[in-house]
């Protein structure tokens, strides 16, 4: 049985684990619409979407609003909130691909703390087949080390990487000896939950071992008050309460990949949340 990280317990480890997508959610087929929401990204684009998919596809739209999600983002940053990023991370049956231990902070360059990542599980995530890992407490410590690279929004802009091929993360932050000294925890989830962490959690994965596809959604959730360090504008999709004069509103689309959700597409990834249009 999976070990529980009560949301409760937020404070004091960083994270919570497993939570439950809302009823409507739940019964979903997540890997066929996943795949159809890649094929027809192939169509459309000649290539696979990883980043910002929610602007593109109802599918992941209507997770990045789902209830459940969105009440437990409200009790941890408040009710003034964006969907800055959100991402696909995908790992094929013994393709190798790893996330490296990392906190989210030093890449990012957000001018505060009151961001939450949500970590959808479309497939079944299990120490099996790579899943996600956090060390418990440790966004407590703050940035542990820098990058490195000077300056990530850059970097992302020219298409740079520091980090080995498999590695879906692009500049390294060398937290080995760190992982030595501080156990993760594995986060098992099944299709359909979800976990909670701060931006300062060290996280990371490993390689899937499984003759099944590991596919996990991320949603990163950021209070209205938080800016990007070095964009004198962003754009992000407001979700709730107030809305902030430095984000330009992107567009939830009403219908899969239609001439205006393209067109808003391709606007957002402009934005310092795509990372450059990075491929994951």
């Amino acid at each position: 049985m999976s070990k529980v990280y009560n949301i409760k317990n937020f404070e004091e480890n960083g994270f919570a684990a497993p939570l439950y997508l809302s009823k409507e959610n739940q019964s979903l087929d997540f890997e066929k619409d996943y795949f159809d929401f890649q094929k027809k990204s192939l169509k459309h684009f000649n290539r696979k979407i990883s980043v910002k998919p929610n602007l593109l596809s109802v599918f992941f739209d209507k997770l990045t609003f789902d209830k459940e999600i969105i009440r437990h983002v409200k009790s941890l940053i408040g009710n003034d909130i964006y969907i800055w990023s959100s991402a696909i991370f995908f790992k094929g049956p013994s393709d190798g691909k790893i996330v490296s231990y990392h906190q989210d902070n030093p890449y990012w360059q957000l001018t505060t703390e009151n961001v939450v990542t949500a970590w959808i599980a479309l497939t079944a995530s299990n120490e099996h087949c790579g899943a996600l890992e956090i060390v418990p407490g440790s966004y407590k410590l703050g940035l542990i080390k820098k990058l490195d690279i000077s300056n990530p929004r850059q970097a992302y802009l020219k298409g740079l990487k520091t980090t080995q091929e498999k590695d879906l993360l692009s500049y390294n932050q060398n937290l080995e000896d760190f992982i030595k000294n501080n156990k993760p925890e594995i986060i098992n989830l099944k299709p359909g939950q979800f976990s909670l962490h701060h931006i300062n959690a060290v996280h990371g994965s490993g390689v899937n071992e499984s003759n099944k596809n590991r596919i996990g959604f991320a949603i990163r959730y950021i209070s209205s008050q938080t800016k990007h360090k070095t964009e004198a504008k962003d754009s992000a999709v407001h979700v709730s309460g107030i809305k902030s004069k430095y984000f330009l509103d992107e567009l939830r689309p009403t219908k899969d990949f239609s001439c205006e959700a393209i067109n808003a597409f391709n606007k957002a990834m402009e934005s310092a949340g795509a990372f450059g249009n990075k491929k994951y």
